[in-house]
């Protein structure tokens, strides 16, 4: 596995592990789908800045094949994890959304052919479980349906992981970046807009947020993603977002003063050592 996929989801787990502090932080202020049409307009007016001034450079393809793309991821994926969300805590979401890349694993073996050994699904199975340490092993009864929410969102995204494996032969990292943050600035702007919850903010938690995410989150992460997909299978790439769980928790500790139960340490060592050995093992974990 070449180290330049290993150091990007790195850099993906620590940008989406700082952006829940910055996201609650705005969420205080605004209602979600305002704030997620203020991270994709950032998104995309820096994006658009960089095509206005050189920095990128787009050739003549059919970029209206990559609608299958973007509907899954920022499109339902946000909606429905926003949702989500709402109806259901912290840990319960977290411990759902651990279930992405086992779901990923799945959808690449059938529908890309692509798998992984004995000791692949291993490690698989050890970041989930320690994963789930993290966030806790609660899972109430209560409110099926913002859990549904929640499995759905996984399910968009694993799609749009496998899916952007398959685009990433046809299209560059860059361009469905692009399309990706036009399509949700204009998605979540109009669903703002319908639902009468679309406001105007001075609040500086809200816009330091939407910068953070809008430049970082959005941008940066979500173009080192589809550079990760580009290069080696999605049954790989996926076990870094484990390590998001890592990330965020450490940040709530630094930053927030949160208390660290015995089992979340067990929990972080135990993704650490699962993404550690599948980075070693190379070809083996289901790279190129």
């Amino acid at each position: 596995m070449e180290i330049g996929v290993i150091l990007s989801g790195t850099a993906v787990s620590l940008i989406f592990g700082f952006s829940f502090l910055f996201t609650k932080n705005a969420l205080d202020f605004v209602p979600p789908f305002t704030f997620l049409s203020y991270r994709f307009g950032v998104a995309f007016a820096f994006l658009a800045f960089l095509l206005l001034i050189g920095g990128m450079r787009f050739e003549r393809k059919p970029y209206w094949k990559l609608w299958k793309l973007v509907l899954f991821q920022p499109l339902l994926y946000f909606t429905f994890e926003t949702m989500g969300l709402q109806r259901t805590t912290s840990s319960e979401a977290g411990m759902i959304m651990a279930l992405i890349p086992i779901v990923t694993n799945v959808l690449a073996f059938f529908m890309l052919g692509e798998k992984g050994d004995v000791v692949h699904y291993f490690l698989v199975g050890v970041g989930f479980f320690g994963a789930v340490m993290i966030v806790g092993f609660d899972l109430s009864p209560g409110n099926l349906l913002g859990k549904a929410f929640l499995v759905v969102a996984v399910l968009c995204g694993a799609l749009y992981t496998v899916m952007a494996r398959k685009f990433s032969k046809e299209f560059s990292p860059q361009e469905i970046t692009f399309f990706m943050m036009a399509s949700g600035f204009a998605f979540f702007t109009l669903l703002g807009v319908a639902s009468g919850k679309l406001q105007v903010s001075l609040e500086p938690q809200v816009w330091f947020g939407a910068l953070y995410l809008g430049i970082f989150s959005s941008v940066v992460a979500f173009y080192l993603l589809n550079f990760m997909v580009k290069k080696a299978s999605p049954i790989f790439t996926t076990l870094f977002s484990n390590l998001t769980t890592v990330v965020s928790v450490i940040a709530g500790v630094v930053f927030r003063n949160e208390t660290v139960r015995s089992s979340q340490v067990v929990g972080v060592s135990l993704v650490l050592l699962s993404v550690f050995v599948m980075s070693l093992r190379g070809k083996s974990a289901g790279g190129n």
